[in-house]
C-alpha cells in the first residue's frame, strides 16, 4: 500500500497568531500524523501544540533508528513492531508530553491543546486523540463513497453524565456548550481516545482541527474529501 499526504496551516481571520501544528512523518507504507491546537483564550497554547509535534518527531526518529539498527544486526528483520506495541509507545509519547505541558505551566494558568494523531501501517490505523479535533475517513467502494467522521469531540455535550434529563435546546442553549473537558497539558493526568480499525480498498483520510470544520462547515469538509477521493488532486482549503 503506498501513502500519499500533505498539510497546511493558516492563522485565519480572527486571532493574530497561530496555535495549529500539523506534522507529517511518512516511511513507505508507515506514516504518522498529527494535527494538534492550542486551547484557545488560553495562555501560550502553541506551546502545547509545539510540545506535542516535538514529542512526536523525537518518537518517529528513535523509530527510524531502532529500524536502522534491527536491519544491520538482525538481516532480515525491518519495519515497525506490531500494532500494540506502537500504539502503547505512542500513548506512553503523548501521555509524557502532556505531562510536562503541565509541569511548565504556572500554577494559576492553563495551558493545553486539542490534539488527533493517526499511525497507519499497511492496512492497518490506529486513532489516538482529546479535545476537538477531529478524523475523518472516506471510503470509495464499487459503487458508491462512505465519509464518517471517526473522531469524537471530547466536549461537554457528549458526556452523557452532563447532559442527563436536559433537553435539546436546554443543552444548546447551556453555558457549558462547545466547551472541552480534555485536552493535554491542561491536566496532571492524560485522558485519550483510542480506535483502530484496517483500511480497505481506496481511503482518504483528512484530520483537522475546529478552525476548519467551524468556519468551514462539515458539508465543506466532506465534499474536499469527495473530490479528493475522486481525483487523488487536493482541491485547496474548504
Amino acid at each position: 500500500m503506498k501513502l500519499t499526504y500533505e498539510g497546511f496551516s493558516e492563522t485565519g481571520m480572527v486571532r493574530s497568531g497561530n496555535q495549529d501544528v500539523f506534522g507529517i512523518y511518512g516511511d513507505g507504507a508507515a506514516g504518522l500524523f498529527l494535527v494538534a491546537d492550542g486551547m484557545g483564550g488560553h495562555s501560550q497554547g502553541e506551546r502545547a501544540s509545539k510540545e506535542l509535534k516535538d514529542a512526536c518527531t523525537r518518537w518517529w526518529d528513535e523509530q527510524q533508528e531502532r529500524i536502522r539498527l534491527r536491519r544491520r544486526y538482525e538481516p532480515g528483520r525491518g519495519g515497525f513492531p506490531e500494532l500494540p506495541e506502537v500504539l502503547g509507545s505512542l500513548k506512553e509519547m503523548l501521555t509524557l508530553a502532556s505531562r510536562k505541558i503541565w509541569e511548565d505551566t504556572e500554577p494559576d494558568s492553563v495551558c493545553g491543546a486539542a490534539y488527533v494523531l493517526l499511525w497507519i501501517w499497511g492496512p492497518a490505523y490506529a486513532l489516538v486523540w482529546t479535545g476537538d479535533c477531529r478524523c475523518y475517513r472516506a471510503e470509495q467502494s464499487m459503487w458508491r463513497q462512505r465519509i464518517l467522521q471517526l473522531t469524537t469531540d471530547d466536549c461537554w455535550e457528549n458526556q452523557p453524565d452532563s447532559i442527563a434529563g436536559l433537553s435539546e435546546s436546554a443543552v444548546r442553549n447551556h453555558p457549558n456548550y462547545g466547551k472541552l473537558v480534555r485536552a493535554a497539558g491542561a491536566e496532571k493526568n492524560l485522558v485519550c481516545t483510542v480506535q483502530t480499525g484496517t483500511v480497505k480498498g481506496r481511503t482518504l483520510f483528512a484530520l483537522c482541527s475546529d478552525g476548519v470544520y467551524k468556519y468551514a462547515g462539515e458539508k465543506a469538509v466532506e465534499a474536499c474529501m469527495s473530490h479528493g477521493l475522486k481525483t487523488g488532486k487536493h482541491r485547496g482549503s474548504p
